[in-house]
């Protein structure tokens, strides 16, 4: 019997080691009876995104480059590609940082020259994720007086799926949250918005994932297939 066990273990082992890699996926947006290729995303062999591109510009386009460490996201750079000079003009900077003694996560979005643009902090504990924002939008600055930032913060609730049940969103400018209730159904999930002027309630439709991603936590969002495919590269 324990020679069994130790037999299905070592087979367990070497069906995940020998388990497809995913390198690449292209994005291919459909027009009539030809196919436009709109993204692309490059990944490492643990799965973590390394480059998203965007195609499809006339002018620019979007490329985002991400450095990790010990499989945390570390850095995250933003510049527009002109193909005809050949150049990425850098549009954002975000740095990470993580607290697990304090259950937090830091997001810093710097402007090309440095000022601060946003602080967003990430509490979770639990089934609660509390996300409190200071923002310069409009004058960025590279001492930021925290006096002078508009303030957000969003308390966002989890069920015991883990997916979002509930955010409530608060904003300094007003006197009521905002609130989101989601509901999940087999197809998609209902979003009802409540707290602002006109309340709302809409339906979303769950995008296909690729048999071969469903087990896997990639960081790319799949859209409409019946308006998009997609072209998945291995190691």
């Amino acid at each position: 019997m324990m020679k069994r066990a130790l037999l299905f273990f070592k087979s367990f082992l070497l069906l995940v080691g020998c388990a497809p890699r995913l390198k690449t996926i292209i994005e291919y947006r459909k027009i009539g009876n030809t196919l436009k290729k709109t993204k692309s995303a490059e990944f490492d062999r643990a799965g973590n995104k390394l480059i998203e591109r965007n195609f499809g510009q006339p002018r620019s386009n979007r490329k985002v480059q991400y450095t990790y460490k010990n499989r945390l996201k570390m850095k995250e750079v933003s510049c527009d590609y002109f193909a005809k000079q050949d150049t990425c003009v850098v549009r954002q900077i975000v740095l990470y940082q993580y607290k697990p003694e304090k259950d937090l996560r830091i997001e810093t979005i710097y402007e090309p020259d440095s000022a601060v643009r946003l602080v967003r902090k990430y509490y979770k504990k639990d089934d609660l994720m509390v996300i409190r924002t200071s923002t310069w939008e409009m004058f960025p600055s590279k001492n930021p007086d925290p006096k002078k930032a508009m303030k957000f913060i969003d308390s966002v609730f989890y069920d015991a799926q883990g997916r979002e049940s509930k955010r409530i969103h608060y904003n300094e400018n007003f006197k009521r949250p905002w609130i989101e209730h989601y509901t999940y159904t087999k197809n998609g999930y209902w979003v009802k918005i409540t707290g602002t002027k006109k309340n709302t309630n809409r339906f979303n439709k769950y995008q296909p994932v690729p048999k071969a991603l469903k087990k896997q936590k990639i960081d790319f969002k799949f859209k409409d297939t019946s308006r998009y495919t997609y072209q998945l590269d291995y190691y």
